[in-house]
């Protein structure tokens, strides 16, 4: 580690306590400059959630820079069956910045349909949005795994997951998984419930359809939840499920940007067109009043200060981080055991942050 940076360390060690049990890494032009863990090992696996978005989200990129994709194409071009009640003019992009009305199906998808390669994607491309395509964005929690992997899978023959595997993940042997291998389950730890209460119960419909059962699988004992079983664990929701370590979402990161003058995995431009802001405000799925997505990307708020204009990743339910920010050319990945309250993005990272764009 550089000890340019033993401040931030330091200051990591001060915000996160040890029973929290968290990881942190950071790359600045292509270095690693820090790695620390605290209470637990900086090897140990854990559940990133919605850090998972981040990782798919370099498949699509990957199939844009081959010319096998254009995000800006009608998905029924790819998809024919996904052109049906009232989708067909429905583009890619529209799709992956959450504006598409598919935050579920009416009825809900089961849990089963959710963890398939295919049934969900089926049963969504029947459905008519909730909502007129482009009028509005509401976070597609879950159901964005399920829609990318099938886009996937039509322009290549493979699910999210293996692509992934097999052109990023396992090139790299980064220890960031869309699908855990059953014999590192040994390895994986579960997450730890907050230490005050949660308050990710909503209210309103389309949140109560989209969160009920995850909400209901936070309060039920890990041995039960489903989100740690192997079943789960195995299959790696391209949404949600995702598992490994600081270290490893670091590398994919810092591979696909190739900051520091490396050769990028994913091309600078794809990148860029990728961060570029699509929707900023109210999401009418979460109620949350200020959001910000580009093509699948999570981007920095004034509610979530997580880079410059310029960044882009994701954060997970749990607390977890990933970013990259040209602007100083910063990869930045957090991944913690311990959910952060209120969920999402632990709000202790943000001075964490600032401290490392101050010294980069």
């Amino acid at each position: 580690m550089s000890s340019t940076y033993a401040e931030v360390v330091d200051l990591f060690k001060e915000l996160v306590p040890a029973d929290d049990e968290a990881q942190l890494v950071v790359y600045v032009k292509g270095k690693k400059v820090v790695d620390v863990a605290t209470g637990i090992s900086p090897d140990a696996l854990m559940p990133f959630y919605s850090v998972s978005k981040a990782l798919s989200a370099l498949v699509v990129a990957h199939l844009v820079d081959l010319g096998l994709l254009n995000v800006d194409e009608r998905v029924a071009k790819y998809w024919p069956e996904f052109g049906a009640k009232g989708k067909e003019s429905i583009t890619v992009r529209q799709m992956l910045s959450h504006q598409a009305g598919l935050p579920d199906t009416r009825k809900g998808l089961t849990l089963e349909e959710f963890h398939s390669d295919h049934k969900g994607a089926e049963l969504l491309a029947d459905e008519s949005p909730l909502w007129t395509p482009g009028s509005a964005f509401g976070y597609h929690a879950l159901t964005i795994g399920n829609l990318m992997s099938e886009l996937v899978f039509r322009i290549s023959g493979q699910t999210i997951q293996q692509y992934f595997e097999e052109k990023i993940r396992g090139p790299l042997k980064a220890e960031a998984y869309l699908g855990l291998p059953r014999e590192l389950h040994n390895r994986f730890q579960p997450s730890l419930p907050p230490k005050i209460p949660s308050e990710v119960a909503h209210p309103f419909a389309l949140a109560k359809l989209v969160f009920d059962f995850f909400i209901d699988s936070l309060d039920s004992k890990a041995e039960e939840n489903f989100m740690f079983s192997p079943k789960y664990l195995e299959f790696g929701q391209p949404a949600a499920g995702g598992v490994g370590n600081a270290r490893g979402l670091a590398e994919v990161f810092n591979w696909a940007t190739g900051y520091g003058g490396n050769k990028a995995g994913i091309s600078p431009e794809t990148l860029e067109d990728f961060s570029k802001i699509q929707v900023h405000g109210y999401d009418i799925v979460g109620e949350w009043p200020l959001s910000s997505f580009g093509t699948v990307f999570a981007k920095p708020t004034s509610l979530k200060r997580f880079g410059g204009f310029r960044a882009f990743g994701h954060d997970g339910a749990a607390g977890a981080l990933l970013f990259a920010d040209p602007d100083g050319e910063i990869v930045f990945s957090y991944v913690v055991r311990r959910f952060s309250h209120p969920g999402g993005l632990d709000p202790r990272l943000l001075k964490i942050i600032e401290t490392i764009h101050r010294l980069s």
